[in-house]
């Protein structure tokens, strides 16, 4: 005789680990056309436990789906690429739980490892982004200045004040914004 059974979420199909007695209401056993009438798994680390192998929509036996819910997995192609595991199951094929530490990594071997080329190309970009954009706010500003009290005031000695404050922004902004260094090609 049956003593307990079962339930299911419907959607999931993920055992409730806790039996529902068979006589809870009534001396006579009863349970849903759709229990399940065998002990289930027991619970296992990074698992869940679902019930399987139907006959007549009754579950007959349960197994264990690996359990990644609301992790984050990478793209093993473009590590720039991620998103969020929603359902239960393994891991799509061509993509991992391990998260990329930057931006320019590759999935070699079973690991990211940093392009360092594209990182370094990437890193030049930005440095000759900002320069510009720095010495066009400030750099460019004074000079123009300069040249406007030249032409217009005729006053050499301010317009040298303009101009030795755009040198000294230039080399400032140089020096806070080095070019990076090349990786070393083995």
């Amino acid at each position: 005789m049956i003593d307990v059974y079962y339930t299911y979420k419907k959607d999931t199909l993920e055992v409730n680990q806790i039996g529902v007695s068979t006589t809870q209401h009534s001396n006579i056993p009863e349970y849903p056309r759709d229990a399940l009438l065998v002990k289930p798994l027991d619970k296992k680390e990074g698992f869940v436990v679902c019930v399987c192998d139907f006959e007549n929509g009754r579950p007959t036996s349960t197994e264990y789906v690996a359990d990644y819910l609301g992790k984050t997995i990478y793209n093993k192609s473009n590590c720039t690429q991620s998103k969020i595991i929603t359902e239960l199951g393994d891991i799509e094929k061509g993509w991992t739980l391990d998260k990329p530490q930057t931006p320019y990594d590759e999935w070699i071997d079973g690991q990211w490892i940093v392009n360092l080329q594209n990182q370094y190309e990437a890193n030049l970009v930005l440095v000759a982004n900002t320069r510009e954009q720095l010495y066009q706010e400030q750099v460019d500003r004074l000079r123009n200045e300069a040249t406007s009290i030249r032409r217009i005031d005729g006053d050499e000695a301010k317009a040298k004040l303009y101009d030795q404050q755009a040198d000294a922004a230039y080399i400032k902004i140089r020096d806070d914004h080095p070019w990076p260094t090349p990786p070393v090609v083995a």
